[in-house]
C-alpha cells in the first residue's frame, strides 16, 4: 500500500495516450476537449448548489444529501479532467486512485438515498402544499377578522362606558348644583333669622336644628361628590404650606356646636406640638372633620371625644379618641370601605352613607400617610390614628399660618364682620331665592345689592352703571357666569371692567374652581355658603383693590 502511494505519480511503464493505438490528431482533441468541458461543468455545478445550501440551510431539507451530492459531481469532473491530461501525462495509477474515490462517494450518495427516500416520499407535494398554505392563510385571514371584531367590541365598549362617566359626572354635577341651590338660600335665611330673633330662646334653638341638619345635608352632597372624584380617579391636592395644628382646631371648631347638641365634650390635646407641612389644608381638615363626626355620631350623650397632634419618631399622629360604641374587631378593616356601616339593616339607629371613613382614608393616603382603627370590643370605644411621614413635611416655621380660608366662620364671630355701608353691588343668579337671600342677606350689612337674573341682564346693568362689587352664580341658562365675566373683562372702553368678582356657584369642584378664576373671577365660593363668608371675601377684595 505504501509503495503504490509512493509511486502514485510515477509514469514507468506507461506512454501517453497519443502513443497508443492510431490517434488522428482531430480524434484526440475531441476526447481532450470534451473532458476538459465536462469537466467545468462538474466543478461549477457542485460550487453552485453548496453556495445555494449554504444560504438555505435551515429552509431546505436533508442538506446531507446535497453536499453528497455535489461530491459525487466534482469527482466525476475530476475523473475527465485527469483522462485528458493522459495524452500527455500517463499517471494511470492517480486516474485509478480518483476514479475509487468517486465510486465510494457515489456509494455512499446512494445509500444516503436510500435512507431519506422514506422521508422524502412523505413530504407533502406541491397541490398539498398549497392546500396547507390556503387553509392557513384562511386561518389567519378568520383569526384577523376576529381580531378586528373584539377590536371593534372593546372600541364601543370603551366609548359606552366613557360615556356614561360622562354621562354620571354631569349627573353627579346637576345634582349637586340642583340640591346646593335650596340649601344656600335655607342656611341662608336660617342665619339671618336667628341674628334676627337670638332674643327668642326656643325658636332659636328651633333654628339651629334647621341650620345643623342642613349642613349634614350639604355634607352628604359632597361626600357623594368626593366618592365620585375618587372612583373616576380625578381627586387631587392643592399642595401648600399650611400649619397642621391650625386645620385640626379649624375642624373641631365647626363640630363643636354638633358634639354640644349631643352632650358629647370635644376635647384637644397638642402637648405644644406646632407641624408645619406641605399638604391640601381643605382636604385635611376634611380628613378630621369625617373622623371626628363618626365620632360624634357613635357616642352616646355624657360620652368623650379627645383629639391629639404629636409626634412620634419619623411620622406625626393625629388621633381620635372615643367612649362611643366600639368596633367588632371583624370590622375593624371593612370600615373603611364605601357604603360600608357596622349596622346596615333597616333598624339600624345611626345614618349616613358610609363614605366619610373611605374618603378620608383616600386622602390621607394621598398625603403619603396611613389611617387605622382599634377598638378593645363592642361597647369600649374606638381610636382611629392618622400617621403622616416626616419626610413629607416642611419644618420650616418662619411662615406664619392662618385660619384656612374655607373654615366656616362661628357664629360668635358674626357680629365682628365689617360693614358694607355705602357699597353698591351686583348680584346674579338664576334662582329667585338665591336673588332675595343675596339682597336681602347683604343688605343687613349696609350694602344696597341690585340683583339680575341672568347674565344678559347684569351685563346691561354693568354698561348703565358703576357697581363696587359683582357676586355671580357660574351655572345659568343661556350665557354662564364664566362667558359673562370673560365679556365684562374684555370692555376696553367699560366703567366695571376692572370690578373685584366673586363667583357663587352651586359647582363644587376644584376644576371649576380653577376654571372661574382664570375666567376673571377674583375669588370662588361654593354653595351653601355662609352669609358672613361672603361679607368677609368682599371686604378683603375691597381692601386688595
Amino acid at each position: 500500500m505504501l509503495h503504490f502511494f509512493s509511486n502514485l505519480f510515477n509514469t514507468d511503464g506507461f506512454v501517453p495516450r497519443w502513443n497508443c493505438g492510431d490517434w488522428s490528431e482531430g480524434h484526440g482533441w475531441l476526447h481532450v476537449v470534451s473532458d476538459l468541458m465536462v469537466f467545468a461543468a462538474y466543478f461549477a455545478i457542485p460550487l453552485t448548489l453548496w453556495y445555494f445550501i449554504a444560504l438555505k440551510k435551515h429552509q431546505v431539507p436533508f442538506t446531507l444529501l446535497f453536499f453528497l451530492f455535489g461530491a459525487f459531481i466534482f469527482f466525476c469532473g475530476v475523473t475527465h479532467l485527469i483522462d485528458a491530461t493522459l495524452f500527455w501525462q500517463p499517471w494511470y495509477r492517480l486516474s485509478g486512485l480518483v476514479k475509487l474515490i468517486t465510486a465510494l462517494v457515489s456509494w455512499t450518495t446512494v445509500i444516503a438515498l436510500f435512507r431519506v427516500m422514506p422521508r422524502a416520499l412523505a413530504l407533502p407535494g406541491m397541490e398539498e402544499m398549497n392546500k396547507r398554505l390556503q387553509a392557513e392563510i384562511s386561518q389567519r385571514r378568520e383569526a384577523e377578522e376576529e381580531r378586528e371584531n373584539l377590536l371593534t367590541l372593546e372600541r364601543t365598549a370603551r366609548e359606552k362606558a366613557e360615556h356614561a362617566s360622562r354621562m354620571k359626572e354631569e349627573f353627579v354635577a346637576v345634582l349637586s348644583h340642583e340640591l346646593r341651590t335650596p340649601l344656600s338660600a335655607i342656611l341662608g335665611y336660617t342665619t339671618l333669622l336667628r341674628e334676627q330673633t337670638s332674643a327668642d330662646h326656643a325658636l332659636s334653638q328651633h333654628l339651629e336644628v334647621i341650620e345643623r341638619n342642613a349642613l349634614s345635608q350639604k355634607r352628604l352632597i359632597e361626600d357623594l361628590l368626593d366618592t365620585n372624584r375618587i372612583i373616576a380617579g380625578k381627586m387631587r391636592l392643592d399642595v401648600q404650606s399650611m400649619d397642621l395644628g391650625m386645620v385640626v382646631e379649624s375642624a373641631l371648631d365647626t363640630l363643636r356646636p354638633q358634639a354640644m347638641a349631643k352632650g358629647v365634650r370635644l376635647g384637644k390635646v397638642t402637648d405644644g406640638c406646632t407641624v408645619s407641612l406641605r399638604g391640601d389644608p381643605v382636604r385635611m381638615q376634611q380628613v378630621v372633620w369625617n373622623l371626628v363626626s363618626n365620632a360624634i355620631k357613635f357616642t352616646p350623650s355624657g360620652g368623650r371625644i379627645d383629639v391629639r397632634l404629636e409626634r412620634v419618631n419619623s411620622h406625626v399622629e393625629i388621633t381620635i379618641e372615643d367612649t362611643g360604641i366600639g368596633i367588632p374587631e371583624d370590622d375593624l378593616t371593612s370600615i373603611f370601605d364605601r357604603f360600608t356601616q357596622v349596622d346596615s339593616s333597616s333598624t339600624r339607629r345611626h345614618g349616613g352613607l358610609g363614605l366619610g371613613l373611605a374618603i378620608a382614608k383616600t386622602l390621607v393616603e394621598l398625603h403619603g400617610g396611613s389611617v387605622v382603627a382599634k377598638s378593645p370590643g363592642v361597647g369600649k370605644g374606638s381610636t382611629f390614628r392618622v400617621a403622616l411621614p416626616l419626610p413629607a413635611l416642611d419644618t420650616e416655621s418662619g411662615e406664619s399660618h392662618r385660619r384656612h380660608p374655607h373654615a366656616r366662620p362661628s357664629s360668635k364671630g358674626e357680629a365682628d364682620l365689617p360693614s358694607l355701608s355705602g357699597l353698591k353691588l351686583l348680584a346674579v343668579d338664576d334662582d329667585q331665592d338665591a336673588r332675595e337671600l343675596l339682597r336681602w342677606g347683604l343688605g343687613q350689612y349696609g350694602a344696597e345689592v341690585i340683583v339680575a337674573g341672568s347674565a344678559e341682564e347684569a351685563l346691561a346693568l354693568a354698561k348703565a352703571e358703576k357697581f363696587d362689587v359683582l357676586i355671580s352664580d357660574i351655572g345659568m341658562p343661556g350665557m354662564d357666569g364664566l362667558e359673562m365675566i370673560t365679556l365684562l373683562r374684555g370692555q376696553t372702553d367699560g366703567q366695571n371692567s376692572d370690578i373685584p368678582a366673586v363667583a357663587l356657584t352651586a359647582f363644587a369642584a376644584v376644576e371649576d374652581r380653577k376654571g372661574a378664576l382664570v375666567a376673571g373671577f377674583d375669588n370662588y365660593l361654593s354653595k351653601p355658603v355662609d352669609l358672613g363668608e361672603v361679607v368677609v371675601v368682599v371686604s378683603r377684595l375691597l381692601r386688595r383693590r
